[in-house]
């Protein structure tokens, strides 16, 4: 018989061990309490309530957008952008229900929801991920300092379930945030821009080299923060940036 070792046992027991788990007490969804992963399908009405299905995004910066209109090019909200990523998508509008559940996913007591949420968003815009066939799924980073009183960051939660999703791979660790700036919800777009110069770094930059990106958060405004991010990650290698968030939220 051939010998293991240690390790691999150890792994094959807890792999065991979670579906033992999962079979006893199957996983409940967070946000509608089903025992199984969410889906505009599998979870109806309820999860229709949370996030409306957006009929139609502009395709270069995800918000919502009337029906019939070419947005190849951008939208009332970005044409005058210079947005260096080349796409985003959203699980829908940054109102209701959904905003509720963004702002308790920022709670150390929510980080149970991120997983779930990242799901729907890959049910949701399951045929614009594989046609974008991103590479590596990267989360937008928190200032260590930010970690001293928060338990989680919710975008690696989310960006985590999405590369299972994608099976893409994950890390949280090639970009980092090394200036602590200002919260963008108290600054105007043009302030948003300046306070993000220079905010973030790259790590491990051979990682990036010719990688189609999911560059992933939980919220996207004016796209500043998207846009400063994608910057260092296009200089050290990376060949396309695209982003995927939970929820839009224009002119804010």
């Amino acid at each position: 018989m051939k010998y293991l070792g240690i390790q691999p046992i150890q792994r094959l027991s807890t792999r065991w061990l979670k579906t033992g788990r999962g079979f006893v007490y199957p996983p409940r969804c967070s946000l509608c309490g089903l025992t199984r992963i969410c889906s505009g399908t599998n979870c109806g009405v309820q999860i229709e309530q949370i996030a409306p299905v957006v009929e139609q995004a502009c395709e270069r910066c995800g918000v919502p957008v009337g029906p019939h209109l070419d947005t190849s090019l951008g939208c009332a909200y970005c044409k005058t952008e210079r947005f260096l990523f080349h796409r985003a998508v959203a699980l829908g509008k940054y109102q209701g229900p959904l905003r509720e559940i963004i702002l308790n996913l920022k709670q150390n007591h929510g980080a149970h929801l991120g997983g779930d949420l990242g799901s729907l968003l890959f049910h949701r815009n399951q045929e614009t991920f594989e046609k974008l066939a991103c590479s590596l799924v990267i989360p937008v980073p928190l200032h260590w300092t930010s970690r001293l009183h928060r338990t989680h960051n919710p975008a690696s939660i989310i960006a985590e379930a999405l590369s299972g999703r994608l099976q893409a791979k994950y890390s949280g660790n090639i970009l980092a945030k090394r200036k602590r700036t200002p919260a963008q919800t108290s600054l105007t777009p043009s302030n948003r821009r300046k306070n993000l110069r220079d905010a973030f770094v790259i790590r491990r930059r051979k990682r990036l080299a010719g990688q189609t990106v999911l560059l992933v958060d939980d919220v996207m405004t004016t796209g500043s923060t998207a846009n400063a991010a994608t910057r260092v990650l296009l200089e050290a290698g990376a060949s396309e940036i695209n982003v995927a968030v939970i929820a839009r939220a224009p002119g804010l």
